[in-house]
C-alpha cells in the first residue's frame, strides 16, 4: 500500500516501480463490501419467497440439474429479475453521477432534472400511440430523452453558458409538463393498454425473461464501458474547465459524450422497467460520502445503485406476498426522505 500526494491510501497491483494500476484503498473496500452484501442479498432472493426452496435445490437449477417445478421457479422467474435490478441499479446509479458531476449539483439527477420523463414519455409515445416493440420502446425512450435534454439545455442556457441550478430548475419545469403530457397519453389508450402502461410507468421488474435481459446487458455493457472511459476526463474537467483545456481536453466533447451516454443508460433503465426514481439521485451521493471523495466515484456508485435496486425489489415483493408491489413505488417512499434531507441541507448551506 502506498500513499498518494492526496493523502488518501492506494493499493499498487504490479512491479513496485511501475505499478500496472493503483485503486483507491477506502473505494476498493466498499465495492467489495457492497457486492459482498449484494450477493448475499441475492442468493437470499433466490430462495426464499412463497415457494422456499433449499440452497442445494437452487444451485441444482441455476446449473440446470434441477426438476421442472424449482427449474422455472429460480432460473425462470426469480434469477432474471434479480440480474436486471442488479444491472439498472448499477446504470441508474451511474447515470446520475454523470449528470451530478456535469452539472456541480446533488440535485443535478436525471429523475430530478427531467430527462428520465422525457424517456418515459419516448417510450409511451412509441408504445402506446405507434404501437412499437420492445426495442421500437428502448429507441423512443432514448430519443425521448435526448430531446428532452436539449430543450432543458438550451432554455437554461444563459450567455452561452449553463448554470447547475438553473438547469435544474428549467428541468423541473419541463418534467411537469412532460408529465402532463404522459398522462393525457394514458387517457387517450384504452383501458387495458392504459393500465398496463401505468403499472409499467410506476418501475416494475415483475415479467422479466432471459430473452429481455440478454440484449439489456449487452446495450448497458456498451454504455458502462463509455462511462469508464470518460472517468479521467470528468475528473480533470472536475479541477477546472480552464485547466482541462490547458491540457488539451476537448471539453465540449466531453460534455456531449457523458450527457448521451447518461441519457442512455436512463433511457434503458425505463424503457425495460419503466422509470424508477431516487436511484439516481441517492446512490451517487451517498456512494461519494461512504468514499470520503469528491470525484465521480462510479465503482461505488454502481455497486450502491445495484444493491439499492435489488433491496428495494425484495421489499417490495416481501412486504404484502399476496399483493407485490412495484418497485417504483418503494424507491419513491424511501427516496422521498432523502431528498427532503437533501432540500433541507442544500438550503442551509446557501
Amino acid at each position: 500500500m502506498t500513499t498518494l500526494d492526496l493523502g488518501r491510501p492506494m493499493l499498487r497491483l504490479g512491479p513496485a516501480g511501475r505499478p500496472l494500476l493503483l485503486l483507491d484503498a477506502r473505494s476498493t473496500a466498499l465495492c467489495a463490501g457492497l457486492w459482498t452484501a449484494t450477493t448475499l442479498l441475492a442468493a437470499w432472493a433466490v430462495l426464499s419467497g412463497a415457494a422456499g426452496i433449499t440452497a442445494a435445490e437452487g444451485l441444482a437449477a441455476l446449473v440446470g440439474r434441477g426438476d421442472d417445478y424449482t427449474t422455472m421457479i429460480v432460473a425462470e422467474w426469480r434469477a432474471p429479475r434479480i440480474v436486471m435490478a442488479v444491472l439498472l441499479g448499477a446504470c441508474l446509479a451511474i447515470s446520475g453521477a454523470l449528470f451530478q458531476n456535469l452539472t456541480a449539483n446533488p440535485l443535478g439527477s436525471p429523475d430530478v432534472i427531467g430527462f428520465q420523463t422525457g424517456s418515459y414519455t419516448g417510450a409511451l409515445v412509441v408504445m402506446l400511440l405507434l404501437g412499437g416493440g420492445t426495442t421500437a420502446v428502448i429507441t423512443g425512450a432514448l430519443v425521448g430523452g435526448l430531446v428532452t435534454a436539449a430543450i432543458v439545455f438550451a432554455l437554461a442556457s444563459r450567455r452561452g453558458a449553463v448554470r447547475g441550478v438553473r438547469l435544474i430548475i428549467v428541468g423541473i419545469g419541463v418534467s411537469a409538463m412532460l408529465a402532463s403530457v404522459n398522462v393525457w397519453i394514458l387517457l387517450t389508450a384504452t383501458v387495458e393498454d392504459a393500465i398496463m402502461a401505468s403499472l409499467w410507468g410506476a418501475g416494475n421488474l415483475s415479467g422479466m425473461s432471459w430473452p429481455l435481459v440478454v440484449p439489456t446487458v449487452l446495450v448497458s455493457i456498451a454504455f458502462l464501458v463509455a462511462a469508464a472511459l470518460l472517468a479521467r476526463p470528468m475528473t480533470v474537467m472536475q479541477v477546472g474547465i480552464p485547466f482541462a483545456t490547458a491540457l488539451g481536453q476537448n471539453v465540449r466533447a466531453v460534455q456531449i459524450a457523458a450527457i448521451v451516454v447518461g441519457i442512455g443508460l436512463i433511457a434503458l433503465s425505463t424503457a425495460t422497467v419503466g422509470p424508477v426514481s431516487f436511484i439516481a439521485l441517492a446512490a451517487p451521493q451517498i456512494a461519494r460520502r461512504l468514499v470520503r471523495a469528491d470525484g465521480l466515484a462510479l465503482g461505488p456508485a454502481a455497486a450502491l445503485g445495484a444493491l439499492l435496486l435489488l433491496l428495494a425489489d425484495v421489499i417490495a415483493q416481501r412486504i404484502d406476498p399476496d399483493s407485490p408491489l412495484p418497485v417504483g413505488i418503494v424507491t419513491v417512499s424511501i427516496g422521498g426522505v432523502y431528498f427532503l434531507w437533501l432540500l433541507i441541507r442544500e438550503g442551509r448551506t446557501r
